[in-house]
């Protein structure tokens, strides 16, 4: 009959556990040393930044990439909607223009007159970051996250699936 062996796995009644809380890019903590949490409260947030779409504006209007400044509808920064006319073509004699249209709502990212390409993203995406446990916060990393500090039973154990 086989036994098994688990050297170093604990079974603790009463042991002090810290969770380290982090942000995946830098943003703002709200709580601070001191402060008691419970599991699903927010600790920390940020935005990724939204999806980037790169549009070749010069090759769609038919124009050499140094002109598309001109036809541009919208500047760098300026917020967009998807399907909004975002650049137009002067056309023949009033006739004949063309026109680009966002393919996404977001904002105007760069315009390059060297390669006529215009780069649109998408709005960023917010994240929350929770306590995770109840506790206490004992230690605030500034603009990243937060360890928090609780006092919990702990039993470690192992899981296997296999022959």
């Amino acid at each position: 009959m086989a036994h098994a062996y688990t050297p170093g796995l604990k079974v603790t009644e009463r042991t002090k556990v810290v969770k380290d809380r982090r942000l995946p890019l830098t943003g703002e903590v709200l709580v601070s040393v001191g402060q008691k949490v419970f599991g699903n409260d927010i600790v920390a947030r940020t935005a990724l930044p939204g999806n980037v779409t790169t549009l070749n504006v010069a090759g769609l209007l038919g124009v050499p990439p140094e002109d598309i400044t001109g036809m541009m509808l919208k500047k760098v920064g300026e917020p967009i909607e998807k399907d909004e006319i975002i650049a137009q073509s002067k056309g023949f004699l009033g006739l004949f223009k063309s026109a680009v249209r966002s393919p996404i709502k977001g904002t105007i990212e760069s315009i390059s007159e060297i390669t006529g390409q215009v780069i649109l993203r998408e709005p960023p995406q917010p994240v929350a970051v929770t306590a995770y446990i109840d506790g206490e916060v004992v230690q605030v990393f500034p603009n990243e996250g937060v360890l928090v500090e609780t006092v919990a039973s702990l039993v470690q154990g192992i899981f296997g699936i296999g022959g």
